[in-house]
């Protein structure tokens, strides 16, 4: 396909800003066209009100309303509730133009419900060509490279991105150049790391002189996203992310060999214990199965949710292996100059719970065999950082290790403690 050009990018703030363009489908000279997108994860249905009266109801999750046609202008105040409540989710007082059209997308972030206005005002294309943006709402997951291609081009040979998010603050949109009607797949990666695939919207189908957005959302983990296509005053379709992500911390004492996979994707082929793996994409509706020196092991009761990430824990002696499912929470920490930081108990023995300090900073206590403290936030570091382990069954320092520790700000670490209660080991891993 033809590798579209870089125009530039046109920031649309969620409240308070004229959102201008062209044409619009309301010809009144004092009201607007307005329709609600559902892209929540938890809220399957939702009411809009304007200035609080109901003025949408019940857009059920992955779809979208019927316009109304509210007054133009600033004076208006928008409310998000759950179909049928009371309480407000969220609320917006955008400056609407009359005789335009817009879309409220509704969708969430870290558990809360955000909206933002996107315009349906765009020039019409040339003859011949059709227009694609690409709203990005996912703050959490980074820098992302944007791949549109024919849906029968294999990733790794797509030699650059046709876009990318590495600067400025999201949500925003990018404006790409014109693109010839036809049929194209959509996948969304890490910065810099093909490999590392977020979404993938297998197929999107553009007509001539039609304008049409790609809008890019958090799952519920936030570093994977879910997608959907908006058609300027037309459809809108959504394409949830039905992968997660899984990495394996092999803590099983005795330097057993630990393999997982998810159904037939493989998550770890067999690392020798202790060893904390990097994430696989698997499908969500996978079982698991994981071995230990090739014995099978009981996977956890806990099935994996769509758009999450999990690190699996196996640990225990070889003879008798446990495994438990932990979900990851890899949003970046709110103050970036902190790390955000927690710690994962795979010791082997009668170690007594632990307790881990970094640089002086209590990072979980008193966590048993097994379990994982929450996420708390610690002062980031181009240094190696001093950690030390305590055990409620031994006198005094239990471990410490101050070699090469090194945290960086505005970044997401587990430290996994593995190995024999008489030789703990100390692993790191974003």
């Amino acid at each position: 396909m033809k590798k579209l050009k870089w125009w530039g990018l046109v920031g649309l703030v969620t409240t308070g800003i004229v959102l201008s363009g062209c044409g619009g489908s309301n010809d009144s000279s004092d009201t607007a066209s307005v329709r609600l997108a559902n892209a929540t994860i938890t809220h399957p249905s939702l009411d809009l009100l304007a200035a609080s009266a109901v003025a949408v109801s019940g857009t059920t999750t992955d779809t979208i309303s019927a316009y109304v046609s509210p007054a133009s202008g600033s004076s208006t105040t928008f409310q998000l509730n759950d179909a049928g409540g009371s309480t407000a989710l969220a609320t917006t007082v955008p400056t609407l133009t009359a005789g335009s059209a817009y879309t409220l997308l509704a969708y969430e972030s870290s558990g809360v419900v955000k909206t933002a206005w996107l315009s349906e005002n765009y020039d019409t294309p040339t003859s011949g060509t059709a227009q694609v943006r690409i709203y990005n709402a996912a703050a959490d997951a980074g820098k992302l490279d944007v791949y549109i291609t024919s849906t029968s081009t294999v990733l790794s040979s797509a030699v650059s991105p046709t876009t990318n998010f590495i600067t400025g603050t999201v949500p925003y949109t990018n404006t790409l150049s014109a693109i010839s009607p036809g049929t194209y797949r959509v996948r969304v990666t890490g910065y810099g790391d093909q490999s590392d695939l977020r979404l993938d919207i297998p197929s999107i189908t553009l007509t001539n002189q039609e304008n049409l957005m790609i809008v890019l959302t958090p799952a519920a983990g936030g570093i994977l996203l879910n997608g959907s296509t908006l058609i300027q005053q037309s459809t809108y379709a959504a394409t949830r992310n039905t992968n997660a992500r899984v990495r394996l911390a092999a803590a099983v004492s005795g330097g057993a060999t630990v393999a997982a996979s998810a159904g037939s994707t493989v998550i770890d082929g067999g690392s020798v214990s202790p060893a904390f793996g990097t994430y696989a994409l698997v499908p969500a509706s996978s079982a698991l199965n994981i071995t230990v020196n090739s014995a099978s092991v009981g996977a956890p009761a806990t099935t994996l949710t769509a758009g999450n990430d999990y690190t699996l824990l196996v640990y225990g002696p070889a003879g008798s292996a446990a495994a438990s499912l932990i979900t990851d929470d890899n949003r970046p920490p709110t103050d970036t100059t902190t790390t955000k930081l927690r710690m994962i108990n795979g010791i082997t023995g009668s170690s007594g719970a632990l307790t881990l300090t970094v640089n002086g900073s209590v990072v979980g206590s008193t966590i048993a065999s097994g379990a994982v403290s929450t996420y708390v936030s610690v002062a980031g570091s181009t240094t190696a950082m001093s950690m030390i382990l305590y055990s409620s069954a031994v006198s005094g320092v239990y471990y410490t290790n101050s070699t090469s520790n090194i945290l960086n700000a505005n970044a997401v670490y587990t430290v996994l403690v593995g190995g024999d209660v008489s030789a703990p080991q100390l692993l790191i891993r974003k």
